[in-house]
């Protein structure tokens, strides 16, 4: 059986299939000489195929993209051996092709959409079967029979996430963990080259601002001025003035101008003034940096690291100490004890260092410190000054201070494990910059915080974006496809990356050959053109989920997409029969749903950000009931989830 099957438990020896058909009948056949039908009998012996291992799978454990991924690297490459299946005579596979069709739903198969939710395969009715197959719908057709020409079974399948969001089902089918050995070796090729060409200017520092929405999701109090969108916003950007490595990423920026707000005296007040602090229950005290006019006039946006001590009151967190360093020369510019306005009931001096004797000379308050920062003739924060902190918003929201150029170094650092987890500076620090900040017995130290950040920052600058992130951890597989030799240089193994849009970006980067498609036809062309000559070749089809509007979130999805949809599904189905058909013997066929329809998921996940960010600006009055975000709509949101999570796979071997 060259279609994957479950493992069978009978120890009778199966009858071999008869040779002959009714479709032979009347005329010639071959004559097979006693040679032919030795080397024939070898053939078949060897004979490659997929069996699933029920005993693995019947207890509930879901096949993940990351499962069917590392089959494939156990196949071409040097993965381990998967327990969930089995691969009988990997060795004689010649070819493996991977198909990624995101839009194929069981439905289409004429099957229930149920069948995806457990972790046993599902055998898929065969359009001629009048037998009764678990999972079928009563009465329902099948629009790609291919499907069920092709394979005996699927498989159920997960893609990655956690209760509220899935995550990408590409990334993690086509990423895979790099092995430590290589790691090490990276590692020190990439000292090695930072101590040769290491240069801070590498990229401009306006890469990593936040977004107004970034801020609106992390607890910043951002200005009044700025508008709620998800492009960073940057008073009179020069791109002449950012190294072209930036301006690759810089894609999305707008510009603030013409915008004045200040009340009688000049300070700058925010029209929300009288919002709580986080952590904090006293109101009022917001201030915030008046909006630029126009570039600055030597066409540099500072950087200042700022970094603040808290102590208790009764009110909640208060400013005890602030420390501003300058970026470019390493020096503390700024520092001063604080008094709270309220009475201290926790000095926090395990954390904060502070103490009551220490807080005797403090000579400022909350207001002084605003005035000292932004007003007077040199104010040290100014409409072009780019903050930077850790967790920057607890410093803002300490000083009560809204600034619009903000870097975070928790936010532009990933934590190894995903959002919504932040990476601690006291972990930076050790992993990045080999130091050991916060290791005192007397407390944190602000300015040494406050330093952390700034040369976290300037790693950044040299290495780039991805530094630093989990993602340096992985690699694509096509990358590890192409360093696995069997025995000998010669037999180094090949990769074809066929895609829409630039396949050399990401996961494609490495592959020995990649083609760039603008349609499904063109992806099976590609696939047909290079599964020859490679080892492993990948393609993507888009056209099923295009026609679903799966790929922007439903706003291109046509008046009569039922109608489109058959016919995509038809096309889709004749290039699947002319793809296999065309493909060498013993050639491993894998074809992966991802996942099912986000839209569900979609318009929830949509709906929930903007109430979110209507209660952390404050702007929930006159919602209407539609608008609002109710406990019940978090068990919606938890379901659409994880029924987009579900996919299907499905596993043959050419004969």
């Amino acid at each position: 059986m060259s279609s994957a099957s479950p493992r069978s438990t009978s120890s009778k020896r199966k009858t071999p299939p008869s040779l002959s058909g009714s479709d032979c009948e009347g005329a010639f056949s071959e004559v097979l000489t006693r040679q032919a039908r030795r080397k024939q009998k070898k053939v078949n012996k060897h004979r490659p195929e997929f069996q699933f291992n029920i005993q693995e799978l019947k207890y509930g454990k879901k096949v993940t993209l990351a499962h069917i991924r590392d089959l494939i690297l156990y196949i071409v490459a040097d993965g381990q051996k998967p327990q969930w299946i089995q691969v009988n005579n990997k060795s004689y596979i010649s070819h493996t092709v991977l198909l990624f069709v995101p839009g194929l739903l069981p439905t289409h198969l004429g099957l229930s959409s149920d069948i995806t939710s457990v972790s046993m395969p599902f055998a898929i009715n065969s359009i001629s079967t009048s037998e009764d197959v678990l999972g079928c719908l009563e009465g329902a057709s099948q629009k790609v029979p291919a499907i069920a020409s092709l394979f005996t079974y699927g498989c159920p399948t997960r893609a990655p996430g956690d209760k509220l969001r899935m995550h990408s089902a590409i990334n993690q089918l086509l990423m895979c963990p790099i092995q430590e050995h290589i790691k090490r070796k990276r590692e020190a090729e990439r000292e090695k080259d930072h101590h040769r060409n290491a240069s801070v200017d590498s990229y401009s520092p306006l890469l990593y601002l936040l977004t107004p929405n970034q801020m609106i999701d992390n607890d910043y109090n951002i200005p009044s001025y700025l508008p709620h969108v998800d492009g960073r916003v940057i008073p009179g950007l020069d791109r002449s003035m950012i190294p072209d490595k930036s301006n690759l990423f810089l894609s999305s920026l707008s510009e603030v101008e013409n915008i004045k707000l200040r009340d009688e005296s000049g300070r700058v007040i925010g029209m929300d003034s009288t919002r709580n602090t986080k952590g904090n229950t006293r109101e009022g005290g917001w201030v915030e940096t008046s909006p630029a006019q126009g570039p600055p006039k030597d066409g540099i946006y500072p950087i200042l690291a700022i970094d603040c001590e808290m102590v208790v009151s009764k009110d909640g967190d208060e400013l005890a100490r602030i420390s501003v360093i300058d970026f470019n020369s390493g020096k503390n510019v700024f520092d001063e004890l604080v008094l709270p306005p309220g009475e201290i009931v926790d000095y926090r001096t395990q954390w904060s260092g502070i103490t009551a004797e220490r807080l005797l000379s403090a000579a400022h308050t909350i207001s002084s410190i605003q005035n000292l920062l932004l007003s007077g003739p040199s104010p040290l924060i100014t409409p072009h000054t780019i903050l930077l902190g850790h967790s920057l918003e607890c410093d803002l929201n300490a000083l009560r201070i809204r600034h619009p150029l903000c870097i975070d170094t928790a936010l532009i650092y990933k934590h190894p494990r995903g959002p919504p987890f932040k990476p601690g500076l006291k972990w930076l620090a050790q992993k990045w910059l080999q130091r050991d900040i916060q290791a005192g017995e007397n407390g944190h130290d602000s300015e040494e915080d406050a330093l952390a950040c700034v040369d976290l920052l300037k790693m950044k600058l040299t290495n780039g974006p991805d530094f630093g992130d989990s993602v340096n951890n992985m690699e694509p597989i096509v990358e590890r496809i192409g360093r696995y030799m069997d025995n000998s240089p010669e037999s180094r193994k090949t990769s074809a990356y066929c895609d829409y849009g630039d396949p050399r970006w990401l996961y494609g980067a490495k592959a020995t050959t990649a083609v760039r498609c603008t349609s499904d036809d063109d992806v099976v062309n590609a696939v047909v053109k290079n599964v020859q000559s490679h080892t492993f070749v990948f393609g993507r089809m888009m056209e099923l989920s295009e026609a679903q509007g799966w790929n922007d979130g439903g706003a291109s999805l046509p008046p009569n997409s039922t109608a489109s949809l058959d016919s995509v599904l038809e096309r889709f189905n004749n290039r699947l029969t002319a793809l296999h058909s065309s493909l060498p013997p013993n050639t491993a066929l894998i074809i992966v749903t991802g996942h099912s329809d986000p839209l569900p998921m979609v318009k929830l996940t949509k709906k929930r950000q903007r109430w979110e960010r209507s209660v952390k600006t404050g702007g929930i009055e006159g919602l209407s009931g539609d608008d609002r975000w109710m406990a019940e709509h978090d068990r919606d949101l938890e379901k659409a989830v994880e029924d987009a999570k579900a996919g299907m796979a499905f596993f043959r071997v050419t004969s």
